[in-house]
């Protein structure tokens, strides 16, 4: 079967992109609830039928920071990273997640490199403004 424009690109079946997006944004909606679960099954669901997409694990790294998991959260946005090397915002949310374990040092480095990356994209307006946040001491000190 040939693959259109409208399709994700190496998705495991064919997958058009406004079903992929409607299934994508359940996943926030279920989270915006607090229901942890059913956003992270409609993630973890999105990431096997996308596999080759930093997308859905940004989405089961932010059901995790929701949940204070913050180590968990890295780790799916490390995935991501992999998954897309040039995307500033997995890189953004790993400094986020960084930050919020404490290793300062770390967070700002990726911060930095997410905003070199795409200074006027998603991932460094989220990176820039966790910078001004730190310094201006608005993020809570890391968790125990």
């Amino acid at each position: 079967m040939a693959e259109t424009s409208s399709e994700i690109a190496n998705s495991l079946v064919p997958l058009a992109r406004q079903p992929a997006m409607v299934l994508l944004e359940s996943g926030y909606l279920w989270l915006d609830m607090g229901h942890f679960d059913k956003a992270r099954e409609v993630f973890v669901g999105a990431a096997a039928l996308m596999p080759k997409s930093e997308v859905p694990q940004i989405g089961i790294g932010a059901v995790e920071f929701a949940q204070g998991h913050h180590d968990k959260a890295l780790q799916a946005y490390r995935v991501a990273q992999r998954l897309a090397p040039l995307s500033s915002l997995p890189r953004a949310h790993a400094g986020e997640a960084l930050l919020f374990m404490g290793k300062v040092p770390e967070a700002l480095k990726e911060l930095k490199a997410a905003m070199d990356l795409e200074p006027d994209g998603d991932g460094g307006r989220l990176a820039q403004a966790l910078i001004q946040a730190k310094e201006a001491g608005a993020l809570p000190p890391p968790r125990k």
